[in-house]
């Protein structure tokens, strides 16, 4: 009988213990955060496409191309490389 009243105020004693670890508020250290970085966004022209940049200068990767005022291509933002195609 006694050890199952001693198991109960153990029980007891072990959730309050843990309630009172997840509902405490947590302690900032005295060390200053850093400011979080915040994203930039562009607006980006209408008919830029994502193609993939055939030059050791973009590493072959994929980068905004503008449409060339022709209309027969477009041309990579980055290194000025002129991907041909035409416009769907």
């Amino acid at each position: 009988m006694i050890t199952m009243i001693l198991g109960g105020l153990a029980g007891l004693a072990l959730s309050a213990a843990l309630a009172a670890l997840i509902t405490r508020p947590r302690r900032i250290t005295t060390r200053a955060l850093r400011p979080v970085p915040t994203a930039r966004f562009y607006t980006v022209p209408a008919g830029t496409r994502w193609l993939v940049c055939h030059t050791l200068d973009c590493g072959r990767m994929t980068t905004r191309h503008l449409p060339l005022p022709d209309g027969a291509g477009w041309r990579c933002v980055d290194c000025g490389h002129t991907t041909l195609g035409v416009a769907e």
